[in-house]
């Protein structure tokens, strides 16, 4: 699960609540897919991570995962602390990384564990517009 570690600003960003396919989780990292929240595949970037359950309506609650936020997460193995920069990949229920580089979560913290810190880039205007 992405937990937020803090933020790099004093600003909260506010809770959305959009539309999405059933089966997305608590702290996992969602996209927009025919004009609802699914879940990420292993090298997207995230538009979102949900912060809550699914609602009545069929919405679920969502924060913009925001290159200011820092995120907290379990790797699907330990992460060297020489890996500090390093980007890796989601893993397959989008709720955490794994060891595999190249992916949208840019780590920047790392003690040769399975925990680590890090953010997600900004999404480009095209893709956040989806």
């Amino acid at each position: 699960m992405f937990r937020i570690y803090k933020r790099a600003i004093g600003d909260v960003e506010p809770f959305e609540y959009l539309p999405g396919a059933e089966g997305l989780t608590l702290g996992s990292a969602a996209k927009v897919a025919s004009g609802q929240l699914a879940k990420c595949g292993a090298a997207e970037k995230p538009l979102y991570i949900v912060a809550g359950a699914k609602r009545e309506g069929g919405d679920y609650p969502v924060i913009r995962a925001l290159p200011t936020t820092i995120f907290e997460t379990e790797a699907s193995g330990a992460v060297a602390a020489d890996k500090v920069g390093a980007t890796l990949q989601l893993n397959g229920a989008a709720d955490g990384v794994t060891t595999t580089a190249n992916g949208p979560f840019t780590v920047t913290w790392a003690d040769g564990g399975a925990l680590v810190r890090g953010y997600f880039e900004d999404v480009p205007a095209a893709e956040a517009s989806e």
